[in-house]
């Protein structure tokens, strides 16, 4: 018997009555007699990518990381459920969409996240990130790509709804049944009458994995014991979603208007984030995206203490004293995002883990919450990318940077040449190896007062917004001489002139004089540049 005797291909599969599904990398998937270069050039072909997005924005100040180095820095509040996992993630910062000088981006932003262009008046989109790559590499693997949401589907926005576009411009609809996925991956798409029949896929590949069990090593029983454990596992927090189904109940509910009750959200989610993990393991795809909340949420978080819908709490400048309920939210989804980078670390695979062949991109499509800001936007890279990203990092570019760029960088990262992704201008520096960017605007002096008759004044400065969460619309100009002027302008004048997207950037405004509380302060603002 020769050595490759005992090889078996990546794509077996396990082969029951009715069933069949992908296994994880094993020893014996590839000959004895294959060299390290030749396993690592394997391994280093098989690179995966995860969109996850969460909509409505941040409260930057806790957010933003306001001090260190690229690699000695502190987390921000919100980012602090990333601790365990925080070198093998890539913060990234002044990143902005092409509509950036516009507050529209309430409803086009998970089309610009993914795409890098505004949809048209037609309400077409463009060809997404995951679907450029899933349409290269999506044929070597059984699904060619997954997408989910966690969220209800808004007909009367239909931009928000979606992640993935396909070549022509036309949206993917997502799935909101992580049941209904899991079929898709592991039980061909069966019905609740074949469920029944077959009570457990791992029952309908019994007699087939026992082939490989013979063929397998210690290491790859191991790793096939937990293959095994997390079907299992996953396969009854799937089934919980099957129970108290009342048929009239849910043609009623049908029937509403953009009404849908977020039940189990927690659940759901975690269940949707193990699949995304699992199907990467199993090399069932390679390619997934997962909306998590989208920009018009309507989902509440009882299971955290607060009974407001996500979108309202994002008002946080028009709706006082909610701004601790939305921090705590975005908080929540932070630690989904880091669930998930463990559970991909947590997959071996050849020398290393699934995370270390993966390219996971987590992003809020808006900034400010309230504005709307589609500047300096939330955007974190998570997994190595097969080599290919330099993680353990904060990278903040000197100056403002088009998002596209990144979708074109990671593009060309998965192994998909482009020239250009929606309306990118080139690739990123500081991806694949340290920027040497410095970590805050540097000062040249010219920032002082140009003229001023006592009414008007004429200034430039770097635009900071107040961190107190009680007093949210104060803005200030830090000048070179370390005085600053205070601003304070009705929140529909920041919204018209854009101003929110503006800050941690230098800027001229004319500004009238007026008082607050007996200061003097800037009142009227007349344009800015």
């Amino acid at each position: 018997m020769t050595k490759n005797a005992y090889q078996i291909s990546r794509r077996h599969l396990l082969r029951g009555t009715a069933a069949a599904i992908g296994l994880p990398l094993l020893d014996i998937m590839s000959p004895a007699i294959a060299s390290p270069a030749a396993r690592a050039k394997e391994q280093a072909a098989a690179k995966r990518l995860c969109v996850l997005y969460k909509g409505c924005g941040v409260f930057p100040h806790a957010w933003d990381i306001p001090s260190g180095t690229e690699t000695e820095f502190e987390l921000s509040s919100l980012l602090q459920p990333l601790a365990n996992v925080k070198d093998d993630i890539l913060i990234l910062r002044n990143l902005d969409h092409i509509f950036g000088n516009n507050n529209g981006g309430h409803l086009v932003a998970p089309s610009l996240s993914t795409t890098g262009a505004l949809p048209d008046r037609q309400r077409k989109s463009y060809h997404s990130i995951d679907q450029i790559v899933a349409d290269q590499i999506g044929n070597e693997t059984p699904i060619k790509s997954l997408q989910m949401t966690a969220d209800s589907l808004w007909r009367a926005h239909p931009w928000i709804n979606y992640l993935s576009h396909d070549e022509q411009g036309t949206p993917i609809a997502p799935d909101r049944d992580p049941g209904l996925v899991f079929d898709k991956l592991f039980r061909g798409m069966n019905s609740r009458p074949y469920r029944e029949r077959t009570r457990s896929v791992l029952d309908s590949v019994r007699e087939s994995s026992g082939d490989v069990l013979r063929k397998a090593s210690t290491d790859d029983r191991e790793v096939l014991s937990r293959y095994f454990d997390s079907i299992r596992d996953l396969e009854k927090q799937l089934d919980s979603f099957d129970g108290g189904s009342d048929k009239t109940r849910d043609d009623k509910i049908r029937q509403l208007d953009d009404f849908t009750i977020e039940a189990e959200l927690p659940g759901k989610i975690k269940a949707m984030l193990d699949l995304i993990a699992l199907s990467f393991w199993t090399d069932s795809t390679r390619v997934s995206s997962l909306m998590m909340a989208n920009t018009n949420s309507r989902c509440t978080y009882s299971f955290l203490g607060l009974n407001e819908e996500m979108h309202y709490m994002s008002h946080y400048v028009r709706n006082r004293g909610i701004l601790p309920s939305f921090n705590k939210v975005n908080q929540w989804h932070t630690a989904q995002f880091a669930y998930l980078v463990e559970k991909l670390k947590g997959y071996p695979e050849g020398q290393g883990n699934i995370l270390d062949n993966s390219i996971v991109l987590f992003m809020s499509g808006i900034k400010h919450g309230d504005y709307h800001t589609l500047t300096d936007i939330p955007v974190i890279l998570a997994g190595k990318g097969g080599g290919t990203i330099s993680t353990g990092r904060h990278v903040r570019y000197p100056e403002p940077t088009p998002f596209p760029n990144l979708l074109l960088t990671l593009t060309n990262l998965m192994g998909v040449e482009r020239d250009k992704v929606g309306e990118s201008t080139g690739t990123l520096e500081g991806i694949e190896k340290p920027a040497g960017f410095p970590m805050s605007v540097v000062d040249d002096g010219s920032w002082q007062v140009s003229s001023d008759d006592g009414k008007t004044v004429l200034v430039r400065g770097l635009l900071t917004v107040s961190d107190d969460i009680n007093d949210t619309n104060a803005y200030y100009l830090l000048l070179s001489d370390k005085s600053k002027l205070e601003i304070r302008v009705p929140f529909m004048v920041i919204h018209r002139l854009v101003f929110d997207a503006k800050v941690g950037r230098v800027v001229e405004i004319k500004g009238t004089w007026g008082t607050h509380q007996g200061r003097k302060v800037i009142t009227g603002l007349e344009y800015q540049k």
